[in-house]
């Protein structure tokens, strides 16, 4: 009878103080259930400017169940993510960081959870170690985004998981350059689980994420999902634009009134800059959303691959 192929993929930017690990842990964990499934462990290095790529082809020369694909710059996690999945040939597909934030003993309960009949197996982080600033902004996120989402997103789930093969073939019938991934993954409709788990600091090295990318994450994940803000602007704009009619004819019954009243430069320089900044507000969220239509229309590759190694 033949192995069912389970693919692991893992993308990689500067984790040579990792990869090895990570690596071994894999291959550790799948030597267990090696009577049942056969594996192959994709690595998508977003063109790391340390030894990573060096690294991996040693392992592969080594291990040919190891993969490469090496992208000729730094594409960013989403769209290496995406263009990794579209490589990989499992009957399913675990996506799991280098950095083994996510523990790779945990692969056997998503396989378990995936025999059962569930599509897609996510890990739930109920709780990490990192500091009190960090777990703030990322709960506000989630909050933010099921207010402002059409779409419910779970909480705390990041992108350890499980996806059956079938998840690929109707990723790649969404026509989108730069894709929130966890949201339409999580909204395709396809039956689901999540596994609580602790989620561990990093073994070595410093991540490459910081707020920015991290506030671009969440600018790309609500208006992928949402045309919500373009809608509270109108309404704001609305509703400043009456209360600063009904501020004219106060001013001009006041005059008529008190002709001899002061300017009041003071309030109304106030009232300038207020409506000012809510204006620049607004014009940066309708950039957001042309932005993302100008990307998508120029149809771009996803990414460009400057070599890919260990595939048929």
């Amino acid at each position: 009878m033949k192995k069912l192929l389970i693919s692991i993929l893992t993308p990689v930017y500067n984790e040579e103080d990792n990869i090895y690990h990570i690596y071994e842990q894999v291959k550790k964990e799948m030597l267990k259930l090696e009577k049942k499934y056969d594996y192959e462990h994709i690595f998508s290095d977003n063109a790391s400017i340390d030894n990573s790529l060096s690294i991996l082809k040693d392992i592969h020369l080594k291990d040919s169940k190891v993969k490469i694909i090496s992208l000729t710059r730094n594409f960013g996690v989403t769209k290496s993510t995406l263009n990794g999945l579209y490589r990989c040939s499992g009957d399913a597909i675990i996506q799991i960081d280098a950095d083994l934030q996510d523990p790779p003993s945990m692969i056997s309960d998503f396989i378990d959870k995936w025999e059962k009949g569930n599509m897609v197996v996510y890990g739930i982080r109920t709780d990490r170690d990192e500091n009190f600033f960090m777990k703030l902004i990322r709960k506000g996120f989630y909050r933010v985004a099921n207010l402002l989402s059409n779409e419910n997103l779970i909480p705390d789930v990041g992108e350890f998981r499980l996806i059956d093969k079938s998840i690929i073939i109707e990723l790649k019938k969404i026509n989108n350059y730069n894709p929130y991934l966890r949201g339409v993954i999580a909204n395709l409709g396809f039956k689901q689980i999540g596994i609580p788990y602790h989620r561990e600091r990093r073994y070595k090295g410093n991540s490459s994420t910081n707020f920015y990318k991290l506030f671009d994450y969440g600018i790309n994940g609500i208006i992928s999902h949402s045309s919500i803000l373009l809608r509270l602007a109108t309404i704001v704009g609305f509703f400043l634009s009456i209360i600063s009619f009904s501020l004219i004819v106060l001013y001009v019954v006041l005059k008529v009134i008190l002709p001899n009243s002061p300017p009041g430069l003071t309030t109304l320089n106030i009232f300038i800059l207020f409506f000012s900044g809510v204006q620049m507000i607004f014009l940066g969220i309708i950039g957001e959303y042309i932005a993302k239509i100008f990307d998508q229309s120029v149809e771009r590759p996803i990414v460009i691959e400057k070599e890919i190694i260990g595939f048929k």
